[in-house]
């Protein structure tokens, strides 16, 4: 299985900001792939960053989807 630091050397990270988004794991995960498609990621690898934080713990979703986002 690829890791999101393999996605992240291969896609860079894009623009956006996890403070203010509602807290549910889904919604996390929903508003980062919303600004990964933004910031032209190819939608395979969008969804392996789903399935990387999906596989883990809350913990696991918020460095997963913090991992891929460059904060403004």
């Amino acid at each position: 299985m690829v890791t999101i630091e393999e996605l992240v050397a291969k896609n860079g990270t894009v623009n956006g900001n996890l403070i203010g988004v509602d807290g549910n794991a889904f919604i996390v995960i929903g508003y980062t792939t919303g600004q990964l498609r933004r910031g032209g990621w190819p939608r395979e690898d969008i969804s392996k960053v789903s399935e990387i934080a999906m596989s883990g713990d809350y913990d696991n979703v918020l460095a997963t989807c913090a991992a891929t986002l460059n904060f403004e």
